[in-house]
């Protein structure tokens, strides 16, 4: 079946793990497909294991979450001692002999990316859209990929981006190459370039979420201009976005099948993922949501819940709900068991983005506004509150605060601590005894032993 030998082919490479494969690209391996039509680069923007997954574990490295003794082996053997390592700040999470399952997944990815690019460049076919449409898909997705590797596995963008390391950058599928590591300046150039380029090959909204629309290129321009703190450019990009889809879920409207269940049937809610209106781009996190043992929430962050939020009734399981495993309650995405959080764009993302670029500009009419209306579909009718204020420092605050209860548990928080530390504000991550600040070199990820004992072009971060 050609869908199942082209994911083959995409499944084979990976990228500055393996040795020399000579002539790869010339021999057709046995029960392989090498992609040459149209049909081809579109199943491979199709195989869901390629992309619509990304990065599960800096949620490990944040004051989100706790991993107490007895939670740490818990059922299926999640979260795994990986993550557990992360969780406890130690300078290597994989030993020599493993894959860092975030970093495979990721540069997996973009060597489709890569393909799809090349392949598609080099087609001789006569549809000219459907050509430009792949080719869009593949640099948004692209894009989206190397912003999540680079807040990962590197330092915050900042005044030395042009200095620091950030992560190698491959361009085309080329599985000989042992890579330097190219800046964080330069990684984000090429992500700017990529969302830049691919934007107009795109439609308003994708048929399917996972894959990229003009929507989702605004979307991820807003997340990244956030990230560089250029708040003009983020506002503009995330007011596009939002003007092409705004809708936002009013929680008021939900309701438990079962009360005395959480993990039951949701009403108001979709069961499936297409029908989700608040996505606007699909980007799965398989350690996030499907279980709630995984995921303790933290008593700090837990407190942020304050009386009639109706994110805590929605986006937790109760302590205590499944097994003494669970002393603190537990993440639970929305619709209960063996669900996915989205790591991708969704609008209350962008109306967040928004609002925090418009408080930064002294815009402070606007980021009320936009944050009065996403608490009003947070908080029950009876508790809503709104939020008034002249004070620009006063609301800039209250949206910080916002972005970590509406985005908690979906990748976010590791580069908020990273990027709010450069600006002086403080924070203090526990383990045990032992407390890292927002400034700890240990919030950078290791890059994976294994890649770095076969490629002696890549620097290891500061342990």
């Amino acid at each position: 079946m050609l869908i199942k030998n082209i994911f083959k082919f995409a499944a084979i490479p990976m990228l500055f793990t393996l040795g020399s494969c000579d002539n790869f690209l010339d021999v057709v391996p046995k029960g392989v497909v090498i992609p040459q039509k149209l049909e081809d680069y579109e199943a491979l923007l199709s195989a869901p294991l390629v992309v619509t997954r990304t990065a599960n574990n800096s949620v490990y490295e944040t004051d989100e979450i706790i991993l107490p003794d007895a939670h740490r082996a818990g059922a299926g053997g999640y979260p795994g001692r990986h993550a557990v390592n992360a969780y406890d700040f130690l300078p290597e999470h994989y030993d020599v002999s493993e894959n860092d399952e975030d970093w495979n997944i990721a540069y997996k990815a973009i060597y489709t990316y890569n393909s799809v690019i090349e392949g598609v460049a080099a087609n001789t076919e006569a549809d000219l859209n459907r050509k430009n449409r792949l080719k869009g898909e593949a640099l948004v997705h692209r894009a989206f990929t190397y912003l999540t590797l680079v807040n990962q596995y590197a330092k915050h963008y900042s005044e030395s981006a042009s200095s620091d390391l950030g992560v190698p950058l491959p361009l085309k599928p080329d599985i000989n190459a042992l890579m330097s590591r190219s800046t964080v300046q330069e990684v984000y150039a090429q992500i700017e370039k990529d969302l830049l380029e691919g934007l107009p090959l795109l439609p308003d909204v994708a048929t399917y979420s996972y894959r990229p629309s003009k929507g989702a290129a605004y979307g991820t321009l807003a997340r990244m201009y956030l990230f560089q703190g250029k708040w003009e450019k983020a506002f503009d990009n995330a007011d596009k976005a939002l003007a092409i889809n705004s809708f936002v879920y009013d929680y008021n409207t939900f309701a438990y099948a079962d009360p005395n269940n959480r993990r039951g049937t949701l009403t108001g809610y979709p069961s499936v993922q297409k029908e989700k209106k608040h996505i606007v781009y699909n980007k799965y996190m398989t350690k996030v949501g499907a279980y709630d043992f995984q995921f303790l929430i933290a008593p700090e962050q837990y407190a942020l819940y304050k009386a009639g939020d109706l994110r805590e009734l929605f986006g937790t399981s109760p302590k205590g709900y499944t097994s003494a495993l669970l002393p603190a309650p537990g993440v639970l995405e929305m619709n209960g068991a063996y669900d996915y959080n989205n790591g991708g764009i969704t609008t209350q993302e962008l109306v967040l983005v928004r609002a925090e670029a418009a408080a930064r500009l002294g815009n402070v009419a606007k980021a009320l506004a936009d944050l009065n209306l996403l608490r009003s579909k947070r908080f029950t009718t009876a508790s809503f509150v709104k939020l008034e204020s002249t004070d620009k420092n006063e609301v800039l605050n209250w949206v910080l605060n916002e972005r970590r209860i509406e985005l908690a548990f979906l990748g976010h928080r590791l580069a908020d601590i990273k990027r709010l530390t450069l600006e002086g504000r403080k924070f203090q991550i526990k383990r045990g005894d032992k407390t890292y600040e927002g400034n700890s070199p240990l919030l950078v990820y290791p890059i994976p032993a294994k890649n770095m004992s076969v490629n002696p072009n890549l620097v290891q971060n500061p342990r």
